[in-house]
């Protein structure tokens, strides 16, 4: 049995895998490690790419859209006493495997830090400084699957990632482990890269899907009405703030526009979902 299994969710991603999976090869030391890469339902090159690769992953297809349904999918083939869960868009730092061995916790979410282009734009800005920000997530009690790392005897104790969730499926299994008495640990120095959002396109796509998740969750009466989501609105004073301590300030005039799109893509989610959830055959 492998010390830690690495599951990597893909769909129609196939160069984004080549490099994950090339991050993965190249990881510091000699890690017992095996790598399960779960396609789901990929139209390009995916399966190929990691069928192909010289870090020989353990290729399931999982044909029920969702990438919670397809970690769960992994979660089934591994055999790993620790699983680390990234996803096929992350690039795991050189140390991350090492690293990520080496923290006692049970249950705890690694650093997301997003890359950063030679001239970002306003949008690049924007989600550097409000989206996947790891520390703040572990704060209200979850992690992002981007980086997210347990030990076996968790899933026991939580169970499965809900496959019906087409997003905010890991803020709903954080819930699942709290009420199980888990608390979820933050680990910096173990770190996953992650390309931003660059283009007013997939700001509003992101937001929009993160809206959609929430609706999901209001559905099950585990998130508050629309006119009560503090989290579809989160103040310009603060955006503006998380931009700065990124890099240089941005004006309010500068991030309103943006700002704005996010907001109303989260709202649009909120309030017209499209297709949250997968219902169970």
């Amino acid at each position: 049995m492998p010390a830690v299994s690495v599951i990597v969710p893909v769909r129609d991603d196939a160069v984004g895998l080549a490099a994950c999976l090339d991050a993965l090869a190249a990881q510091e030391g000699d890690p017992d490690v095996e790598v399960v890469v779960v396609d789901n339902g990929s139209a390009d090159d995916s399966v190929a790419v990691a069928r192909a690769h010289r870090v020989q992953p353990v290729v399931v297809v999982e044909p029920r859209r969702g990438s919670y349904a397809a970690r769960n999918a992994g979660i089934e083939a591994c055999t790993g006493d620790r699983l680390a869960f990234t996803d096929a868009d992350c690039l795991p730092s050189p140390t991350w495997l090492r690293t990520g061995m080496a923290v006692p916790a049970v249950l705890f979410g690694g650093s997301v830090t997003p890359t950063r282009s030679p001239d970002p734009t306003v949008w690049e800005r924007y989600d550097r400084a409000v989206y996947l920000r790891q520390d703040c997530l572990v704060a209200q009690g979850f992690a992002a699957t981007a980086n997210l790392w347990m030990d076996r005897e968790v899933l026991d104790a939580v169970g499965r990632f809900d496959p019906e969730l087409r997003s905010s499926g890991d803020l709903e299994w954080g819930r699942r482990a709290a009420a199980a008495g888990l608390a979820i640990g933050y680990a910096p120095d173990v770190v996953v890269a992650h390309a931003p959002r660059t283009t007013l396109a997939s700001t509003w796509r992101l937001h929009r899907r993160l809206g959609a998740g929430w609706a999901a969750l209001a559905a099950r009466d585990a998130w508050p009405p629309p006119w009560r989501d503090r989290a579809l609105v989160l103040p310009l004073g603060m955006v503006v703030d998380a931009v700065a301590a990124d890099g240089p300030p941005l004006r309010r005039r500068q991030l309103a526009p943006v700002h704005a799109v996010a907001v109303a893509g989260r709202l649009a989610g909120r309030l017209a979902p499209r297709s949250p959830l997968r219902r169970a055959p």
